[in-house]
């Protein structure tokens, strides 16, 4: 009994030793010291140089820096203004006194239109040569038919014929000149018998001036009556600065709008300039023709033109790449593979994703256009 007792108390105290070495290696062990984690980059004499198998190389887009080119815009003041050779002005065809005025002061004419009838004592003189100019003519060719008969017949001299064609040649001139006379005032049939003269009109257009008025009489056949636009197509005089007439010189562009008509634009060409500056503004008239079908852009209307300029090659960069710090603003460059060195650029915002580098930036170098925030610590 006693050897059983003294066996089962060894096999006791055995198990209680392995109990209590199990209890110290599992909890009661100091526990071992873990591990730092390895930073993402490094700062190397400025640059930023990623660790091999970081994160952070996944989340950097990077991309070359490549030229636009780029056109800007200039506003320039303008108005419109009317054809040259669409503005006519209408003179009496003769001197005398205004008898009817059809037209008023903003109407729109059509060619052959009448616009006013005048009394002409140089119409009644006109008719009256014309009639003699051509009984002169009938007597004429019927003399000179009677002395080509009668020379046939051995009646007659062929100086005599002779004679007779010379008279009939200047019977046909004076016919001419008469009836071409005519026609230059504007004579017509059924205005002949009251003495009258209609004054008509040569296109089709819109009466900008007249100085006509029933009872008026005309001394001066040089003196202008009336004065027809038209305007189916006008001018826009856009008015460019004296810094930028090298920008026109091979040719451009100009896009119109008009602030008293929303939605109606035009745009077109240079088609011509003026030839000199304006010395009072320092300014070149340079003109685009814009169609008026629906007969709204007037002369003297205010617009406002946009010259289309082709600027240099330009270098432009994604907004996502840019870093701001206060008032500067910079972006990483790649100088080396997995290396980065901040750069601070000069810009010029402008509408849409992209902006206008100014300085600090070539074409060709390697920026960071996307995770950039997250290699700046500063």
């Amino acid at each position: 009994m006693r050897v059983a007792r003294a066996s089962a108390l060894a096999l006791g105290l055995l198990g209680l030793v392995f109990l209590v070495l199990f209890l110290r290696t599992y909890f009661f062990a100091p526990p071992h010291a873990a591990t730092p984690e390895q930073p993402m980059f490094a700062r190397q004499n400025g640059s930023l140089v990623l660790r091999d198998g970081s994160p952070l190389q996944k989340r950097l887009v990077v991309a070359p820096v490549s030229l636009s080119h780029d056109t800007a815009g200039v506003a320039l003041p303008a108005q419109v203004v009317a054809l040259p050779d669409h503005q006519v002005n209408v003179l009496a065809p003769a001197t005398g006194r205004i008898m009817s005025v059809a037209v008023q002061l903003g109407q729109h004419v059509s060619r052959g239109q009448v616009l006013a009838t005048i009394a002409a004592s140089d119409l009644d003189q006109a008719w009256a040569d014309d009639r003699r100019a051509r009984a002169a003519l009938d007597f004429s060719k019927r003399a000179y038919d009677r002395a080509r008969g009668v020379l046939a017949a051995g009646g007659n001299a062929v100086k005599d014929l002779e004679s007779a064609r010379n008279d009939l040649a200047q019977a046909e001139a004076e016919a001419l000149r008469t009836h071409q006379r005519l026609q230059v005032l504007g004579a017509r049939s059924d205005y002949a018998a009251q003495g009258q003269v209609p004054l008509v009109s040569p296109v089709d257009g819109v009466v900008s001036t007249t100085n006509m008025a029933v009872g008026q009489n005309i001394t001066d056949s040089t003196a202008i009556q009336m004065t027809l636009l038209d305007l189916s197509s006008v001018w826009v005089a856009a008015a460019v600065p004296e810094s930028r007439m090298s920008d026109i010189m091979g040719g451009a562009t100009l896009d119109v709008t008009f602030p008293a008509l929303p939605g109606q634009t035009c745009s077109g060409p240079v088609a011509t300039r003026d030839p000199a500056l304006k010395p009072d503004t320092r300014r070149l008239n340079v003109y685009v023709v814009c169609p008026n079908t629906e007969g709204l852009l007037r002369p003297g209307m205010f617009a406002s033109a946009n010259l289309g300029v082709s600027e240099n090659d330009v270098v432009r960069v994604p907004k996502s790449a840019l870093l701001m710090n206060n008032d500067q603003v910079s972006v990483f460059v790649e100088v080396a593979p997995g290396t980065f060195r901040r750069r601070e650029v000069t810009i010029n915002y402008d509408e849409g994703d992209d902006v206008l580098v100014l300085s600090g930036l070539s074409a060709g170098e390697r920026v960071v256009t996307s995770g950039a925030i997250l290699l700046n610590d500063d």
